[in-house]
């Protein structure tokens, strides 16, 4: 007989929205990639505007559901900080033990700076081949 596991508890809530972070933020990277690609192959300025703005549109919209996970996946992670015998908790005390090499938690990066980084680039790309500054090849 099977059976079915009808409670959903948050360590099964942290592994799936890590999953989901980091697929969302793998999905991020290809898409940005991509509109690099296909602005370092546009051949005319039309072109090169086009891709940089739909681009920077696409790569916004990505941004914000990396950062919506983000913002869960620290609030399930603070959740289980607090309790005590939980392995996260555990783990955290750890760190804290290894001082200077435990260095720094990356989640932030992942899920802010990267793509700040990311969608800043291409509009600051999109502006420039806008006033012609950047022009296609």
């Amino acid at each position: 007989m099977i059976q079915v596991q009808t409670e959903w508890d948050l360590s099964q809530e942290r592994v799936f929205i890590e999953n989901l972070f980091c697929q969302r933020f793998n999905f991020f990277i290809v898409i940005f990639s991509l509109v690099i690609a296909g602005a370092a192959g546009a051949n005319t300025q039309p072109k090169l505007d086009a891709i940089l703005w739909v681009g920077l549109v696409l790569c916004t919209l990505v941004a914000l559901t990396v950062y919506r996970i983000y913002v869960k996946l620290i609030w399930v992670l603070r959740s289980l900080h607090k309790i005590p015998e939980h392995p996260v908790a555990q783990s955290g005390v750890y760190v804290k033990q290894l001082g200077a090499r435990g260095l720094f938690g990356v989640n932030a990066i992942i899920g802010i700076i990267i793509p700040l980084i990311c969608c800043s680039t291409l509009l600051a790309g999109a502006i420039l081949a806008s006033f012609r500054i950047l022009a296609a090849k």
